[in-house]
């Protein structure tokens, strides 16, 4: 989000190299002027000339310039779409990248942008609902069937089928998202104070012993919003967070712009963070 698409595939490249494990890439299709919707966060952190690049189509690039790096959408606004495309693509390019993509999908927030593309907004998750169901069924063997609410198909193929399981995050805090994300492989917090993870974690763990689930390889994304220092991310890992975010520069600032700029962040990032990180506590 905000960088210049030009440097998608260095700056990835740069990421590997300084030893990050992935990069999350936000997703808007279309922003209309003037909306008045609010991000969960509390704030607009963007206008509608803001750069979306298609997150799936950067992510082909990122992983054709890089070896480890692993790539989510953070989040997918999923209701907008139809599950057969995002099936295919999303399955084509993990599959082309070693399986190193993670669909991280969420019900949206942009009200305005859900009406522009004729979505309902207020049906949107029981869409979603859909539409996961249709996607997964497609990846496990390559049919599917349904006949819902807003889907209506009899038994269709979808070959080449994904040799290896494609996680689905789900994103959100209400009690609908955190139930999508327990039968999903995972859970995506965004921006929340220390306070509010600790809440959203026991109502998270509530759930999934609700669902007798003890999976070790669920997935717990969440941000603090606190200062990104080594004892914050071992205070997250100890609370049963399994992943996290950590911006080496803000999206966008003029300061970061070039690509010395951004090595020299993640130069930064990695002696600061990553390096006492990746040494015994």
């Amino acid at each position: 989000m905000f960088e210049p698409t030009d440097q998608l595939a260095d700056v990835a490249r740069l990421a590997e190299e300084h030893g990050f494990e992935g990069i999350g890439l936000a997703d808007h299709v279309v922003v209309p002027e003037g909306f008045r919707s609010v991000h969960p966060s509390g704030d607009n952190p963007f206008a509608p000339s803001s750069s979306f690049p298609d997150p799936l189509t950067s992510i082909a690039t990122m992983a054709a310039a890089t070896s480890r790096l692993r790539f989510m959408t953070y989040v997918y606004v999923l209701p907008l779409r139809e599950p057969f495309s995002v099936a295919k693509q999303v399955a084509t390019v993990a599959m082309l990248s070693g399986y190193r993509v993670a669909l991280g999908a969420g019900a949206g927030w942009l009200v305005e942008e859900m009406e522009v593309m004729g979505r309902d907004a207020a049906a949107r998750g029981r869409r979603m609902d859909e539409m996961l169901a249709v996607i997964r069924d497609f990846w496990d063997d390559g049919y599917a069937e349904l006949h819902g609410e807003f889907f209506d198909f009899g038994r269709s193929a979808m070959f080449p089928v994904p040799e290896q399981r494609i996680p689905v995050w789900i994103g959100g805090k209400s009690d609908a998202a955190l139930r999508r994300a327990v039968v999903a492989d995972g859970w995506l917090g965004m921006n929340y104070d220390l306070d509010e993870v600790d809440a959203l974690l026991d109502r998270l763990r509530a759930m999934r012993k609700a669902e007798g689930d003890d999976r070790e390889d669920f997935e717990v994304f969440v941000i603090a919003n606190a200062e990104p220092t080594v004892d914050l991310y071992r205070g997250l890992e100890d609370r049963g967070v399994t992943s996290t975010m950590g911006m080496p520069w803000y999206p966008g600032d003029p300061a970061h712009a070039s690509l010395d700029a951004k090595r020299a962040a993640l130069e930064r990032f990695h002696e600061r963070l990553i390096a006492p990180l990746e040494s015994p506590s």
